[in-house]
């Protein structure tokens, strides 16, 4: 079976044309990512003796979204989880905030990241994996502030790392380090694969890579791929 790989411009058109012409709602797509993601994480984690601490660093873009909805469907399966949004809690997208208030329903919360936290660093540092939500295929530029921070807290933890859709740092069309990148065990891709995965450093950085399929119909990837 080939691979499908696509650039960050067709996954923008194809999300869109799914969302807008095809009128599948983004929560849906949001929530069949969520669910991939937190399969992988329960795999890791049943490999575990009895620690179920979870740590997910969420970024305010439906990356994050995608992080915090995965938050919840793994509190929901017994796992004791700690959800960081990294960034500015005013540029949470409207599907985050959707899903931040299903999160509270259930009993979590979205915690302010505190890269100078005794506390946050003694978590993180128990933790049994760690999910990478900060960004996805979009980003173009350097990592700075608290999400370098929290990329650099993922590059130094032992435990496994899984990124959502891409390492956050990896360019998604070409592979390169974007300042500085998170070193992913998993990397779980939604619809089809990226260039960035497939090339220069970012096929390094994405460790195993796991195709998931989150609702959008064969015919259109079809159609957005050529």
């Amino acid at each position: 079976m080939v691979k499908r790989l696509a650039t960050t411009a067709q996954m923008k058109e194809l999300d869109r044309t799914a969302i807008e012409d095809w009128k599948i709602p983004s929560l849906d797509l949001m929530e069949r990512a969520a669910e991939a993601v937190a399969k992988r994480v329960l795999k890791i984690e049943a490999q575990t003796e009895g620690n179920r601490r979870i740590t997910i660093f969420c970024g305010p873009g439906n990356n994050g979204g995608d992080g915090i909805a995965a938050a919840r469907l793994l509190m929901q399966s017994g796992c004791k989880v700690c959800i960081y949004l990294v960034g500015d809690r005013e540029k949470m997208t409207p599907d985050a905030r959707f899903m931040e208030q299903k999160l509270m329903t259930a009993g979590g919360e979205l915690k302010e990241y505190e890269p100078d936290s005794s506390a946050q660093q003694k978590w993180i540092e128990s933790s049994v994996c760690m999910v990478d939500a900060l960004f996805g295929v979009g980003l173009k530029r350097p990592i700075t502030g608290d999400f370098l921070a929290a990329v650099r807290q993922m590059n130094r933890v032992s435990c496994p790392v899984i990124s959502c859709d891409i390492p956050s740092g990896i360019d998604g069309d070409t592979g390169k380090i974007l300042g500085e990148a998170v070193r992913a065990d998993h990397t779980v891709t939604f619809t089809c694969s990226k260039y960035g995965l497939e090339q220069g450093e970012g096929k390094r950085y994405a460790g195993t890579v796991e195709v998931a399929q989150i609702g959008i119909p064969e015919e259109l990837i079809r159609q957005a791929l050529g």
